[in-house]
């Protein structure tokens, strides 16, 4: 005799799949680089992207919430209806049990909101370890700049401000580019590289950095710093906004640095940094 398909085995197995693939993605997580950093360098790991590990979670998390609610309430809502009963009487009569977890459940909450330690602690471990993945010859340009198209590319410091002659560079390298309005990681995808590799056609790294003249640069303002070095005064100051440096185009870098507390060396540093890519 054939025997009916067992529902109860069926969930039981399914809802251990799905705990476990939602521990390890969120383990993966919990660890991986920021999204600034994944997204530029297409870090893997066991051969999917974070957004891959994501995505991974969100699907394993809602198919254990629906096997949950028909583990609970189809199958087994009987024996879970008078078992939550039971134990709701017993927890009424010794209070002690349920006031706890419910102390500990606000807690964990509140302290996780509010930074206190020992959650703070926790975040702040997972943080180290998902930074550490993060190194100054990886990062981009700009935060994000593989969603940005060729055309809004063109216009950050040092890139000539013409998406023509961006996309006639990759073409020449051998990438296939349809449209000045595909995104960088569009065209990494479409050419199966990763978008800092297709950024480095569009500005190969330099052998060294753009020198700022010493001689009189804290009274030098933002504009003619842009100008000796070459580049769009405008993208110049939109690139220090995206560092958290506000500056305007006719402010002295001396006053640039000690409105936004930092060195003189530092902002140096940064500009000749933006000038040269």
């Amino acid at each position: 005799m054939k025997k009916s398909f067992n529902w109860r085995v069926f969930i039981s197995f399914g809802l251990f799949i799905a705990l476990v693939m939602m521990l390890v993605s969120g383990v993966i997580l919990y660890i991986s680089p920021p999204g600034r950093v994944a997204n530029w360098t297409d870090w893997r790991m066991i051969g999917l992207t974070k957004r891959g590990w994501q995505q991974q979670h969100i699907i394993f998390g809602f198919a254990f919430l629906i096997l949950s609610i028909f583990h609970l309430f189809v199958i087994n809502w009987k024996a879970f209806l008078c078992y939550l009963k039971s134990k709701t009487n017993e927890g009424l009569k010794n209070p002690a049990e349920l006031f706890t977890i419910l102390f500990l459940s606000c807690l964990s909450g509140i302290g996780t909101y509010y930074s206190i330690q020992p959650f703070s602690a926790i975040i702040k471990f997972g943080n180290a370890i998902s930074d550490s993945w993060e190194r100054q010859e990886k990062q981009a340009p700009v935060p994000h700049a593989e969603l940005m198209t060729l055309t809004q590319l063109a216009e950050q410091p040092g890139l000539g401000g013409d998406p023509a002659a961006l996309k006639a560079k990759l073409e020449k390298a051998g990438l296939k580019v349809t449209s000045q309005n595909q995104t960088l990681a569009e065209i990494a995808t479409f050419n199966g590289k990763t978008a800092e590799q297709v950024y480095a056609f569009i500005a190969p790294a330099e052998t060294g950095k753009h020198k700022i003249q010493g001689q009189g640069f804290g009274k030098k303002t933002l504009q003619e710093i842009a100008d000796e070095g070459g580049v769009s005064s405008t993208s110049l100051q939109l690139a220090l906004q995206q560092k958290g440096i506000e500056a305007k185009l006719d402010s002295p870098i001396k006053s640039i640095a000690e409105n936004n507390k930092i060195e003189m060396n530092e902002l140096r540093k940064t500009l000749e940094t933006m000038i040269s890519r």
